[in-house]
């Protein structure tokens, strides 16, 4: 049995065949397994503390200690002491066991994780899924702030991490301008589901691909199902007389459908099995994808490609993928209608992050000696 070496929090499941958000926790797992690093996730309650007299001077104490710039009020103060606490006392006991934790929920409270660890002595490498302060509609839970003016708070947690391997180029980049060690790790699916999406590629080249496009996304991320509406108004406004056929699927789309306009060439599908989704994206000329700004990279982007799929995304969903073959980047909706009309190139299958992986396992093996 391996021995437990690295204590992990990521408030995702580590599901390959989830969400985005429990793809990237698997695909960590997937890394440290077959790297031979043991792991152990964080368990919230460890530790029983359901209260804690002078909360708000636990909050003052972590401002000060880490000379934080803030102006909560008292009840922001309270709260915010009162969780720094619990995580505290948590990593307290986990410090007994364990040197490393791999970091991957800045979200909401979460980022006190970072303070916590660091102030228990452990060594933190972050992997943040995406920048959460930058996502619009995200607020802080602590100064009510909106996004993106609540960025510091989150660069300040970031600061205490030893390392940190983002998920975007875009993201790597921001955070060593503000002086932060970040690497980069992209997102790559698991040999699972690699294999899955490799048959998929296998059976495109014997199926005929007419007409059929093909909107996918997580509607649960606001930024996806807003982009997702903006594509269905689209298509029944500009294309609804062309021979095109719009099918509608993904995590939650069940969502859109009191949005959807009377139209028979849409089609809203809603979550789908692993074999519908399959048989969907080997008959499929195209998927089409479009959000709004964002932070992050799209998981689904780089599966498309394993399975062969063709891929149409507007220029804010795109992040890392500019300049792709398989991948038409569009800026407005003229280009949209005009790639629309062409074929789109198959993409190449992408390349392992090999070095990327690397760079993760040897930073996690330093902490660990």
């Amino acid at each position: 049995m391996k021995q437990i070496q690295v204590l992990r929090h990521s408030h995702f499941a580590a599901d390959p065949w989830g969400d985005g958000g429990c793809k990237r926790t698997a695909q960590i797992s997937e890394i440290l397994d077959s790297n031979q690093i043991g792991q152990e996730f964080y368990q919230p309650d460890i530790t029983q503390i359901f209260q804690k007299k002078f909360a708000a001077l636990e909050g003052l104490r972590l401002l000060n200690q880490h000379k934080i710039q803030s102006s909560l009020n008292k009840t922001a103060l309270t709260q915010l002491g009162f969780n720094y606490y619990k995580r505290q006392q948590t990593m307290e006991y986990y410090a007994r066991t364990h040197k490393l934790l791999l970091w991957e929920s800045s979200r909401q409270q979460n980022y006190l994780m970072s303070y916590a660890a660091r102030d228990m002595g452990l060594k933190v490498i972050g992997l943040p899924h995406n920048l959460e302060s930058l996502v619009q509609g995200q607020a802080s839970d602590f100064t009510g702030r909106l996004a993106p003016y609540w960025f510091e708070e989150e660069l300040q947690s970031l600061k205490q991490c030893h390392s940190i391997f983002t998920i975007s180029r875009e993201e790597q980049y921001l955070l060593k301008l503000f002086g932060l060690d970040a690497e980069f790790l992209p997102y790559y699916p698991t040999s699972e589901v690699a294999t899955y999406l490799l048959q998929i590629r296998e059976n495109r080249k014997k199926k005929a691909k007419e007409n059929m496009i093909f909107l996918m996304g997580t509607a649960g991320n606001k930024p996806t199902f807003d982009g997702m509406l903006n594509r269905i108004v689209f298509f029944h406004r500009h294309l609804k007389d062309s021979p095109l056929q719009l099918h509608v699927a993904g995590y939650l789309t069940e969502s859109l459908a009191p949005h959807i306009p009377d139209n028979a060439n849409i089609h809203l599908h809603g979550t789908l099995s692993n074999e519908r989704l399959a048989e969907m994206l080997e008959e499929c000329s195209f998927c089409w994808i479009h959000q709004n700004i964002s932070t992050g990279s799209l998981t689904k982007i780089p599966e498309l490609m394993m399975a062969g799929v063709p891929v149409l995304l507007n220029s804010d969903a795109a992040r890392n993928f500019h300049n792709v073959p398989g991948i038409k980047v569009y800026e407005h909706d003229e280009d949209c209608v005009d790639a629309m009309k062409g074929e789109l190139p198959v993409p190449e299958i992408p390349e392992k992050p090999m070095v990327h992986e690397k760079i993760l396992v040897n930073t996690i093996r330093k902490f660990l000696s």
